[in-house]
C-alpha cells in the first residue's frame, strides 16, 4: 500500500511511526499533512537515536511543527533501532503498515521498498490482540515521559483495552525484544519444517553470512539467491569460503537502491515467507537487543500463495552471478578512534508555558556544583538542578516560544573546563497535549458550522457522541499536568498563597495589551496554553503565525498544507468550493443534538463523575456543551434560548449541584483533590483564569427569561466572578490576552464593567440588609403583608429568593419561591420581603435600581446581533 494513502485513511486519530532514519523536513512537508488529512493529531515518531540526532541538527531553523504538533524521540536502545511500523488507531479499529521503508523521501519512493497494510479491530480478521505485547515493547523503547504517555494513550483506546491478549503464536507480527531475537522466534514458529532454498531481498548484509548459516542449520537450506545493491553488501569472500550452501547474487538496478527485506523459503513442506525490516545479517536476526542486536519487525506468512507474491518473485527471474563477480572492492582504511572524552547530551527539553519554566534532561548527569546556562534565542539563562530528578535542570523562561520549532543548547562549566551540548528542539508540553486531542475531540465541532448532507449531519452527531463518551470514560486522556509542578514543590511554604482578588485583576486588564516576549522569532506570540475543547471558545487561530492541526485545521483537507504565514495556503490539491445552496438541517437531527447534550449534562451532574473525574477532565467537560452551543448557533443547529439554557445548567452543576448545600461539582472535585494532597494541581488546572473568563462572559451574555431573573443573574455573576478556585493561579497578563480572544461578544465589558459593578452593589445591599433584616421581618409579620409575584426575598446566610405566587404572611403557610435557580416551597416568615422594605428605605431602593440597571446593561449587549468569530 502506498504509505501516503495509508496516512490519509480517515478517522484514525492516533499515529505511531517506528523508523530507523528520519527526515524531519520531508515529514513536515509531506507525511504530516497526509496524517492531518487522515485526522491524526496524536502523533509519535520513534526512531534510532543517532539518526534522530543527526537529522534534526541538519534541519534546525527549518521546522515549524516538531515539538508542537508531533512528538519525536530517539529509542532507548544501545544497538540499531531498525523497525519500520506505522500504526494508526481510531475509536473503532486500527490500521497497520509494516515494511522496509524509513520515514524519508527515499523510503517513500526513492528506494525499492516492500510493505504490507491491514486492518485490526473487533470487526476484522486480525482482532489486534498482538498489539498489547507489541505496545508494551514500544513502551520499553521509550526513554521519556511524553513518549510513554503517548503510547499509553494508544493502549487505552477503548476497543483495544477490551480486546483479549493474543498468544504470540497467533500473531503474524514478529519483533525482536529484550532477550529474544528474530531467529529463535521464527524457528519456533516453523518447528519441524524443512526448506531447500531461500530467495532474499535485502538492503545490506554482514561479512560472514550468519543468517545463511542459521537457515542451513535450522531448516536445511541448501541454496540461497540474494537480490541486492552490490555497493551496500558487506559480504567478505574469504569469510564465506566455508559457507555450507550455494550462494548466488542478483545485482539490483543502479538507479534505485534495493532496500526491501524479503525472505521466501521453499521446499518439500511448501513455501513460507517473512517480510519487514530485517536485513541479511547477524545483528538483525541472531543477536538479541540486550546483546547488541537490532530491534526489528517482520510479518510472517506460514502458507503463502506464490501468485500473491508474483511481483516480488519476478525479481529472481533475472540472471544470478557468483559472489566474486558482483561484489565491489571494499576500502580497508580505518579511521583512528578519538580518545574518549566526557560529552554531555541533551536528552530532552520541555517547555511548561503555564509555569514559564523550561526543563532539560542531560546525560550524563552534571554535578550539582557545575554552572549551567541555557542558550536560546541569543539569550543565556542560568539553570538550577531539579531536586530528586537525576540529570534534570530547570530555568525560568518568562517569555513565550516562537511559532516555529525552537532549538536550544546548554553550556556547562566546571572551573576552567567548558562543554556545550549540541542544539536540541524544545517540546512545548501544552501544544503537544492539545495536539493529542485535536483530531478526536475538535474535528466533530467543525461540522456544526459547515454545510453538510444528511449523511454528514448524522455522522457529525455520531462523532460528537463519541466525544461525549470520551469525556466521561477516557480518564487516561485527561490526566492532570505533572510537569511544571516542580516549582511549587521547591518553593512550598507553610503559608498558603493569598487568593487572587478579581477586582485587583480587573485593574490590570487595560495595562496588558502587548503579547509576552518570545524566544526564537522576531514576531511577538502570546503563549496561552489552551488545550482541548476549551480552545474552541477562543480565537486560537490568532495564536500562531503558521497554521497547524490545532489552529488552522479547517484548512487541512485532503492534503492541503497550513498557511505559510502570509495568507497563501500551500496546496497539494484544489480545495472543494462550498456550495451556494446550503442543505437545511433536519429537525430530527437538531432534536437529537439537543437530546445528546441533555444526556451529557445529566451525566456531568452525577455523583459518579464528581467522584472520579480529573480536574482537567472537568474543565473539558464543562467546555463541551458551551462549545456546541457557540458553534451550533452559528450553523443553525442550536437556537439562542436553548444555548442559554445549557449555559445556565452548566453554571448550576458547577456551583449548586443536585444536593442542597453540596456546593456543586466545582467544590466536590476541589475537596477531593485537597483530601488527597493534590490541591495545588487543582489550582493549576482550574484556577488559571480561563474557565473564569468563559463562565463570566457566558453568564453576562445570557438573557435570562422570567420574573425576577435579573436578580438571579446578578447573584450568579457574583458567585462566578468571586469564586477563588477559578483564579487561584491566574496571571494578569495572560488573562488580559485571553479576554481579547474569547469568542463571546462584549466579554471584556462583562468582565471589566458589568460583573465588578454587580458584585459591588450586591455586597453593599447585603451589608445594608444585615443591619435591618431581623427587625423588618418581625414588623412584616405583625403588619400581615402579602408576598407578591416577583417580590425579592432575602435572609442572612441564605441569600436571595424570588417569590413566584401571591401569598399572605399568615403563620404556617408556605411560599413558592425560586431559590438558587430551583423552585421550592419555603416557610412563611423565614425571609424578609426586600421589595416591601424598599418602599420605606430609599437608600436600599436606589441600590437595587442600580443593580437592575447594571444587569440590564449586560442584557442589552447580549440582545445585540450575535457576532461569533
Amino acid at each position: 500500500m502506498n504509505p501516503r494513502l495509508f496516512c490519509r485513511e480517515q478517522s484514525y486519530h492516533k499515529a505511531l511511526l517506528l523508523t530507523y532514519s528520519f527526515d524531519p523536513i520531508f515529514f513536515e512537508q509531506v507525511v504530516l499533512p497526509d496524517l492531518w488529512a487522515g485526522r491524526s493529531s496524536d502523533i509519535l515518531v520513534l526512531g534510532d537515536q543517532a539518526q534522530i540526532d543527526a537529522s534534526t541538527q541538519l534541519s534546525a531553523g527549518q521546522l515549524w511543527h516538531l515539538g508542537k504538533h508531533y512528538l519525536l524521540a530517539g529509542a532507548n536502545h544501545t544497538g540499531a533501532f531498525h523497525p519500520k511500523v506505522f500504526l494508526r488507531l481510531g475509536p473503532k479499529d486500527g490500521i497497520v503498515l509494516l515494511g522496509s521503508g524509513n520515514v524519508t523521501s527515499s523510503g517513500w519512493g526513492g528506494n525499492q521498498e516492500l510493505g504490507t497494510a491491514w486492518m485490526v479491530g473487533p470487526e476484522h480478521a486480525d482482532k489486534g490482540g498482538w498489539l498489547h505485547s507489541f505496545l508494551d515493547s514500544v513502551l520499553s523503547w521509550c526513554g521519556g515521559v511524553l513518549e510513554r504517555d503517548a503510547v499509553r494513550r494508544m493502549k487505552d483506546v477503548p476497543w483495544l483495552s477490551l480486546t483479549p491478549v493474543a498468544p504470540a503464536t497467533e500473531s503474524v507480527v514478529l519483533h525482536s525484544r529484550q532477550g529474544l531475537s528474530l531467529a529463535p522466534a521464527l524457528a519456533q514458529r516453523w518447528t519441524g519444517r524443512r526448506f531447500d532454498e531461500v530467495k532474499i531481498l535485502t538492503g545490506s548484509t554482514d561479512e560472514s553470512g550468519a543468517f545463511l548459516r542459521w537457515a542451513y542449520s535450522t531448516f536445511g537450506v541448501q541454496q540461497a539467491t540474494i537480490a541486492l545493491t552490490p555497493s551496500s553488501a558487506s559480504f567478505d569472500p574469504d569469510k564465506l569460503a566455508d559457507l555450507p550452501l550455494k550462494l548466488r547474487i542478483i545485482p539490483a538496478p543502479a538507479d534505485r537502491a534495493m532496500h526491501a527485506k524479503f525472505y521466501w523459503f521453499d521446499g518439500p513442506d511448501g513455501p513460507a515467507a517473512v517480510m519487514g525490516s530485517a536485513n541479511c545479517s547477524a545483528a538483525a536476526w541472531l543477536l538479541a537487543p540486550d546483546q547488541g542486536g537490532n530491534i526489528e519487525t517482520l510479518v510472517a506468512y506460514d502458507q503463502p500463495v506464490p501468485d500473491d507474491f508474483a511481483g516480488v518473485l519476478n525479481v529472481f527471474a533475472a540472471p544470478a552471478s557468483d559472489l566474486v563477480d558482483v561484489l565491489l572492492p571494499r576500502s580497508l582504511t580505518a579511521n583512528e578512534a578519538d580518545a574518549p572524552a566526557l560529552v554531555f547530551r541533551l536528552k530532552s527539553l520541555q517547555w511548561d508555558s503555564a509555569g514559564h519554566r523550561l526543563q532539560a534532561e542531560i546525560s550524563p548527569s552534571p554535578e550539582a556544583s557545575m554552572k549551567l546556562e541555557l542558550v536560546v534565542g541569543g539569550l543565556r539563562l542560568s539553570m538550577q538542578p531539579l531536586q530528586g530528578t537525576a540529570g534534570a535542570w530547570v530555568c525560568d523562561l518568562p517569555g513565550a516560544l516562537a511559532s516555529a520549532t525552537v532549538f536550544a543548547s546548554v553550556e556547562l562549566l566546571r572551573g576552567a573546563e567548558r562543554w556545550m551540548t549540541l542544539p536540541r528542539w524544545v517540546n512545548d508540553v501544552a501544544a503537544l497535549e492539545h495536539a493529542s486531542h485535536a483530531a478526536r475531540l475538535l474535528e466533530p465541532f467543525k461540522g456544526l458550522e459547515r454545510n453538510a448532507t444528511s449523511t454528514e449531519q448524522r455522522q457529525m452527531l455520531d462523532e460528537l457522541q463519541e466525544v461525549a463518551h470520551a469525556l466521561f470514560n477516557d480518564t487516561a486522556a485527561f490526566r492532570d499536568p505533572g510537569f511544571g509542578s516542580a516549582r511549587s514543590k521547591e518553593s512550598k511554604d507553610d503559608t498558603p498563597a493569598a487568593p487572587v482578588n478579581p477586582a485587583d485583576l480587573i485593574v490590570h486588564l487595560e495595562e496588558h495589551h502587548e503579547g509576552l516576549p518570545n524566544f526564537g522569532s522576531a514576531a511577538p506570540v502570546a503563549s496561552l496554553s489552551l488545550t482541548g475543547i476549551l480552545r474552541l471558545l477562543f480565537d486560537g487561530e490568532a495564536e500562531e503565525s503558521v497554521g497547524s492541526v490545532a489552529t488552522k485545521d479547517e484548512e487541512i483537507d485532503e492534503g492541503q498544507l497550513p498557511d505559510d504565514g502570509e495568507g497563501a495556503p500551500k496546496k497539494l490539491t484544489e480545495r472543494t468550493t462550498v456550495t451556494s445552496n446550503p442543505v437545511p438541517i433536519e429537525d430530527r437531527f437538531r432534536d437529537r443534538l439537543a437530546a445528546q447534550i441533555s444526556t451529557f449534562l445529566t451525566e456531568m451532574s452525577s455523583a459518579v463523575f464528581a467522584e472520579r473525574c480529573s480536574a482537567t477532565q472537568m474543565v473539558q467537560a464543562v467546555s463541551f456543551p458551551l462549545a456546541v452551543a457557540m458553534r451550533g448557533q452559528r450553523g443553525g443547529w442550536v437556537k439562542p434560548e436553548v444555548a442559554e439554557q445549557w449555559a445556565l445548567e452548566v453554571f448550576s452543576i458547577l456551583f449548586r449541584g443536585k444536593a442542597s448545600g453540596s456546593g456543586g461539582l466545582l467544590h466536590t472535585v476541589e475537596q477531593r483533590y485537597a483530601d488527597s494532597d493534590q490541591h495545588s494541581t487543582f489550582e493549576e488546572v482550574v484556577g488559571d483564569g480561563t474557565l473564569w473568563i468563559v463562565l463570566v462572559a457566558t453568564l453576562g451574555h445570557s438573557n435570562w427569561q422570567g420574573v425576577g431573573t435579573d436578580i438571579d443573574k446578578a447573584v450568579a455573576l457574583r458567585e462566578v466572578f468571586t469564586a477563588p478556585q477559578l483564579l487561584a493561579s491566574a496571571v494578569p497578563a495572560r488573562v488580559a490576552a485571553l479576554i481579547g480572544r474569547i469568542r463571546i461578544d462584549d466579554a471584556r465589558s462583562y468582565l471589566a464593567e458589568v460583573a465588578p459593578t454587580v458584585t459591588r452593589l450586591l455586597e453593599e445591599i447585603d451589608s445594608e440588609l444585615r443591619q435591618v433584616w431581623e427587625g423588618e421581618l418581625r414588623q412584616q409579620g405583625e403588619r400581615g403583608i402579602t408576598h407578591k409575584v416577583g417580590d425579592l426575598l432575602w435572609r442572612d446566610r441564605v441569600g436571595w429568593a424570588i417569590c413566584l405566587e401571591d401569598v399572605s404572611s399568615k403563620a404556617g403557610q408556605s411560599v413558592k419561591v425560586r431559590l438558587r435557580g430551583k423552585e421550592k416551597n419555603v416557610m412563611n416568615g423565614y425571609y424578609v420581603n426586600v421589595s416591601d422594605l424598599t418602599g420605606r428605605n430609599t437608600l436600599l431602593a436606589g441600590k437595587i435600581l442600580q443593580l437592575r440597571q447594571a444587569v440590564s446593561a449586560g442584557i442589552q449587549k447580549s440582545d445585540a446581533p450575535a457576532n461569533i468569530a
